[in-house]
């Protein structure tokens, strides 16, 4: 991932709190750090599943598709 493509996003959702890089000519994600990273790794998957919502705002604010459900700050 280039640094000029990635952004660094900052999401909070309710309980949730979240770090996230964004490339945004790949389209893809890399989450730093999660307040709920144990719950999701033990009962969901190993890594973010792409329905979360916290990913699901991080789209939808770094591709300008809809307004995000969480509050998200550009870093």
């Amino acid at each position: 991932m280039m640094v000029s493509e990635a952004i660094k996003l900052s999401v909070t959702l309710r309980n949730t709190r979240a770090l996230v890089l964004f490339n945004t000519k790949s389209k893809s994600y890399r989450v730093v750090d999660c307040s709920r990273r144990s719950f999701c790794r033990i009962y969901i998957s190993k890594n973010c599943p792409p329905y979360c919502e916290i990913i699901v705002a991080v789209k939808d604010f770094a591709l300008k598709r809809r307004k995000p459900k969480a509050e998200v700050v550009e870093l």
